[in-house]
């Protein structure tokens, strides 16, 4: 009796009719590298995924845990103790200055991705085609065919993980479910390349005719198809300009590639590596539709209204009032959708209201407001629908709030950056930070905000907030907003040609309220300084660091040029690792960037 190299006891083989020959050593070495290649090396990929995930939540606890210790010391009025400043703590925020600039802040041209996501890509495919091609002692087209299968349908669930909006991934890790949907879609895309690899391997190893000869491998191409237009309808080009269609092939492509995938694992005994996508999928549906019951209510039809609102020539203004059981924090989103407008298509908002539950208490009915250009799209067409009017009630879905904005209260200097319509993400964020000031819940100290804008009338719709903030704001706290008009007063002309404007009738009528109320604003407030032009980041962003007693936070949302410049600025020596060796603060980048 032995033992062979799978782990099985054999009998020794009898002489005579039936016996069976004992395997050479060969045979011995192959049989042993198929069980590493379609059993071992799938589970090791796994094992090396949880240690990145682990890192991430690591990463995650720590910052929790920083951010706790820092308020405590804010709130005991030692932060500024000299440890603080010793050089071995100087090192580590040197090493992670470094760290942060070179992985997060620098992005790679034409992927428009940060250097981390790229080498994370990159370290994902090397495992995969490291684990396909090595230890199979020679090119045998079975031997590695059939091991890119167990290594294919064993990534199922880290793809279907990744692009759901609830999954454990961004719970442990802290990361929003729209950072996780890009690695959802590099991930696919690898996938997709190996599965081409195994169709061709096992077609070229048995022929066409052996290759359909049973309803399970019939599947497999089925699946394979499937799963390549399912990538091909998901390219950024096709989802942004036919988003329903995209929404709609995703929805059926993904149960075809699902269920014949399935098919195809089952009957070799390999269904566990898909079951779980199921599961998956079946939580996130279910957190998904507590949210939407919660938000919605079907049978009194007046409360899933909100008003929509014209308030400049390009910009909507979206009013409702919902009860929300569960909260948001300042900076998440929505997904709001419209069933007389575009009944299948939904959009994210960015909630720029801050979340009233410490006074309205639990499950209170709280404001909601969404600003928002009016674009292409279901922006677009919300514009045209009431712009005759100016205003209409409609039917309005939410479903949310999504997004993991970062804790900047332990920061001792938050700047706030945008451009356009990103206002709507750093506005609740700012006043959400001057609040917890007040109360001794942040440790800011100096908080600069910067928006830039093509015309003062922009300010129509949020002047009053600027002046609610202000006057909440403690008397230890430096508050500094600055407003750039980058375009230049409208001559005589274009005034006149704007009111003759068909589309523009209704704005002249209220011209002289919306001037007024734009003067009385920048005359009530002493904090608040408007300048012509483009904003010089590099020269706000260098002024402020310098003058940080404390770690700088940076808050950015909205256009690409905008914050592509917020970033070269940060690469700038002033926040390098040698300036913090010698003292100077480290800073924190926090970039809001929404695409379907």
């Amino acid at each position: 009796m032995s033992t062979n190299a799978t782990g099985t006891t054999s009998q020794p083989a009898k002489a005579g009719h039936g016996s069976s020959a004992p395997q050479t050593p060969a045979q011995i070495q192959a049989k042993a590298f198929k069980q590493l290649g379609e059993h071992d090396f799938p589970i090791y990929s796994w094992y090396i995924l949880a240690c990145v995930i682990g890192l991430a939540t690591l990463h995650n606890v720590f910052y929790t845990l920083w951010a706790w210790r820092r308020r405590r010391l804010y709130q005991s009025s030692s932060l500024s103790s000299p440890s603080s400043n010793a050089f071995p703590l100087r090192a580590a925020r040197a090493l992670s200055a470094a760290y942060t600039r070179t992985m997060y802040w620098r992005r790679i041209p034409m992927v428009s991705m940060a250097m981390l996501e790229v080498l994370l890509m990159v370290l994902y495919i090397v495992m995969l085609f490291t684990m396909e091609f090595t230890y199979t002692q020679n090119l045998t087209v079975k031997l590695w065919a059939n091991r890119t299968g167990h290594l294919i349908g064993i990534q199922f669930p880290l793809i279907v993980a990744l692009g759901a909006k609830h999954n454990i991934i961004g719970y442990l890790t802290g990361l929003s479910h729209e950072k996780l949907n890009l690695m959802h879609r590099v991930t696919a895309r690898v996938i997709l390349v190996l599965t081409w690899v195994h169709l061709f391997g096992t077609l070229r190893d048995r022929g066409l005719k052996r290759w359909l000869h049973a309803p399970w491998v019939t599947c497999g191409m089925v699946a394979g198809v499937a799963m390549t237009l399912l990538v091909l309808t998901s390219l950024g080009p096709i989802r942004r300009r036919f988003y329903e269609f995209f929404y709609v092939c995703h929805m059926i492509l993904v149960i075809i590639t699902l269920v014949c995938t399935v098919i195809h694992c089952k009957e070799p005994g390999y269904g566990i590596y898909i079951w779980p996508c199921f599961a998956l999928w079946g939580f996130d549906r279910l957190c998904r539709y507590i949210r939407f019951v919660s938000f919605n209510s079907f049978f009194v039809s007046r409360k899933c209204t909100g008003t929509v609102e014209v308030v400049t020539t390009d910009t909507l203004r979206l009013t409702m009032r919902r009860r929300v059981p569960f909260g948001w924090k300042a900076g998440q989103h929505m997904f709001l959708s419209f069933p007389t407008v575009h009944p299948l298509q939904s959009h994210p908002f960015t909630i720029s209201t801050v979340y009233e539950g410490s006074r309205l208490g639990l499950g209170g009915i709280q404001e909601l407001i969404f600003i928002t250009r009016a674009r292409n799209g279901l922006t677009r067409s919300l514009y045209d629908k009431v712009l005759d009017t100016g205003s209409m009630d409609l039917p309005i879905l939410v479903d949310g709030p999504y997004g993991a904005p970062p804790d900047i209260t332990p920061f001792s200097t938050c700047i706030f950056v945008a451009g356009g319509s990103g206002i709507t993400y750093n506005l609740p964020r700012f006043e959400d930070v001057v609040r917890r000031a007040s109360t001794g819940d942040a440790c800011a100290r100096r908080i600069t905000f910067v928006w830039a804008i093509r015309d003062k009338g922009h300010l129509k719709s949020i002047a009053g907030r600027f002046s609610t903030i202000m006057a909440q704001a403690p008397t230890t706290l430096v508050v500094s907003i600055q407003i750039y008009v980058t375009s230049p007063p409208p001559s005589l002309e274009e005034l006149e040609k704007n009111i003759a404007d068909s589309d523009s009738k209704r704005f002249s009528q209220d011209s002289n309220d919306k001037k007024s109320d734009v003067l009385s604003f920048e005359e009530s407030n002493d904090s608040i300084v408007f300048y012509e032009g483009r904003p010089d980041v590099m020269k706000i962003l260098e002024s402020e660091v310098k003058a940080s007693e404390g770690p700088v936070s940076v808050d950015a949302s909205g256009p690409v040029p905008l914050l592509s410049d917020i970033r070269t600025a940060l690469c700038a020596p002033f926040t390098g690792p040698v300036h913090v060796l010698r003292g100077a603060q480290t800073v924190q980048l926090n970039v809001a960037e929404y695409s379907l």
